[in-house]
């Protein structure tokens, strides 16, 4: 068992991210100037993040954005269009956008914001020319590298303090929207209302409450099973759902800062769990998967409830949390009953 930080992990995979699943803000009418604007108007106003302190004189009216998971939906959730977005080339739609984007897009009648490639690292350039007054981006890979170079070109709102590259969560990342939008007391009604209907929607499958889970991926080159740990997105979905993350996954999954374990063939059959989540880069994996005698251990293969994912783009969704992203994955798809039945799978083969 070899435990991996999220921010060891993603530097080293960083070329391969995309492909394994690792890892003007034009306000007007449609984003408008925040509800609270006018009591800031005409004072400054100070956010405390995980790099000091970033003042605002007022509240920011051209967003962009570094970074495609989680912070463009937060600021556009909270009413907000940004004014530039990276493409999203990983379970993307055809406008390098996201469903659950594009759908908030269009329900604020907003315009499509200026996209920008960064597939090596934040697009100083294209930041640049949109001349932005604030940069969001508390997810993500950051440094004081970066963040200093980012403050060469407007005031950065990254990760709050205490949380590393990679690390918020997609409540902390509303948070800091709220903040720097001025719109505190809404990104906290997001927050709540989000958890309360995801909540809801988890209450229509009885067999959901105390089920063992385990989310993860089959690597058929090494013959080991990547497994999230309970600081992983994927993990937290799930367990809001009212399931609990599986024994063995707990006991083994390390330091804080580790958000993946490598689960080695030797010790398959000790993985145990009611329903494991398992994405897969292609369709024609899953039968690779289940008939390969290593991974036939694992008591879930032999259960018949492993919920193997091929969709990138609900890979992506599960990801790259938000409060859009979630509930467009329980409301578009049919996840949640492909879990229950996993679970119902289990019950009936003990």
């Amino acid at each position: 068992m070899v435990t991996i930080s999220r921010n060891t992990f993603l530097k080293a995979a960083a070329a391969t991210v995309a492909s394994t699943l690792f890892a003007g803000c034009s306000t007007g009418s449609t984003g408008g100037a925040p509800s609270s604007a006018e009591k800031t108007e005409g004072g400054s106003y100070t956010i405390k993040h995980a790099y000091g302190e970033t003042t605002f004189d007022a509240v920011p009216q051209k967003i962009a954005i570094v970074q495609n998971w989680q912070n463009p939906d937060a600021v556009l959730a909270l009413g907000v269009v940004p004014v530039g977005a990276p493409l999203v080339t990983w379970g993307n739609n055809e406008n390098n956008s996201t469903p659950w984007f594009d759908a908030k897009l269009a329900e604020l009648g907003g315009e499509e914001p200026t996209r920008y490639d960064e597939t090596d690292g934040p697009n100083y350039t294209e930041l640049a020319k949109l001349a932005p007054d604030a940069i969001f981006t508390p997810y993500g890979d950051m440094s004081q590298e970066i963040y200093n170079k980012l403050s060469a070109i407007a005031p950065v709102v990254p990760a709050p303090e205490g949380v590393g590259p990679w690390a918020a969560s997609w409540q902390q990342t509303v948070e800091m929207a709220g903040k720097m939008l001025r719109k505190e007391n809404e990104a906290a009604k997001l927050i709540e209302d989000t958890e309360k209907a995801l909540i809801q929607k988890a209450a229509e499958y009885e067999n959901f409450k105390g089920a063992t889970f385990i989310a993860g991926a089959f690597d058929l080159e090494q013959n080991t099973f990547g497994a999230y740990t309970s600081i992983d997105a994927r993990p937290r979905f799930f367990s809001l759902m009212g399931m609990e993350l599986a024994p063995y996954i707990k006991e083994n999954e390390g330091s804080a800062d580790s958000f993946f374990v490598n689960v080695s063939a030797e010790v398959m059959d000790q993985v145990e769990a009611d329903v494991v989540w398992a994405w897969v880069n292609t369709e024609d994996e899953i039968e690779k998967v289940k008939s390969n005698d290593l991974f036939a251990q694992m008591p879930a293969i032999k259960n018949d409830a492993v919920v193997f994912e091929a969709d990138k783009t609900f890979g992506l969704a599960l990801s790259a949390t938000s409060p859009l992203s979630l509930m467009w994955a329980v409301n578009e798809t049919d996840v949640l009953d492909r879990m229950s039945k996993a679970i119902k799978n289990t019950r009936n083969a003990s």
